[in-house]
């Protein structure tokens, strides 16, 4: 599995690239306009051209990487058919991720720390993204539990998977993964119980 996308060829696409190669492994502030001009072979000018300022590259970089990993992800997922199957694929694609040479951390829990305004156009992208991904685990759980019950555990899960997230990032180690899995599991399993107990007899 890789984020890796086939995407256009073109002068804005080689920045696009080349900024999600050096934000990604040094973070946003660390890595200046000038090095991905440099670094992508495109003319200053062209930048300009493209971007009218480095958030809109930023932008630009999170949306591509958004689209990227969710169809990665739910591709992925539909290769499984039972609905607990299909939760711990979550997991399983993040395994994956997390084993990948690449792999340098989440840029969108990147990003918001590195713009923490809950205001900026960056951090709202970031945050929008995590919605999306609890939005597909909603989904997932809605084959096992009412809305409501499946929205709660949703956000719960979406917990586990973005502290698996850095604990592989801090740690260099993928086990994380399924580590997040077991406890997704007890959860799913203790909420299955519970509603068992309502059951009338």
């Amino acid at each position: 599995m890789s984020l890796t996308q086939k995407t256009p060829s073109g002068k804005r696409q080689q920045l696009i690239d080349k900024a999600t190669e050096l934000f990604s492994k040094e973070g946003y502030h660390a890595v200046g306009v000038d090095r991905i001009i440099t670094e992508s072979g495109v003319a200053k000018m062209t930048l300009y051209n493209h971007f009218a300022s480095k958030s809109e590259l930023v932008l630009a970089v999170l949306k591509q990487r958004e689209e990227s990993a969710a169809d990665s992800l739910r591709a992925f997922v539909n290769g499984y058919e039972q609905p607990l199957e299909r939760i711990k694929a979550v997991f399983l694609w993040h395994e994956t991720w997390f084993k990948e040479a690449t792999f340098c951390g989440c840029m969108f829990i990147n990003a918001a720390s590195e713009f923490p305004d809950h205001g900026d156009a960056i951090h709202r992208a970031s945050a929008a993204q995590k919605e999306h991904v609890t939005a597909l685990l909603g989904e997932l759980l809605a084959d096992m539990f009412e809305p409501a019950v499946a929205a709660r555990l949703a956000a719960q899960l979406l917990i586990l998977v973005d502290g698996a997230t850095v604990t592989a990032q801090i740690s260099g180690n993928p086990d994380s993964a399924m580590t997040a899995w077991d406890i997704a599991r007890q959860l799913i399993a203790a909420q299955q119980s519970t509603l068992a107990g309502h059951v009338a007899p």
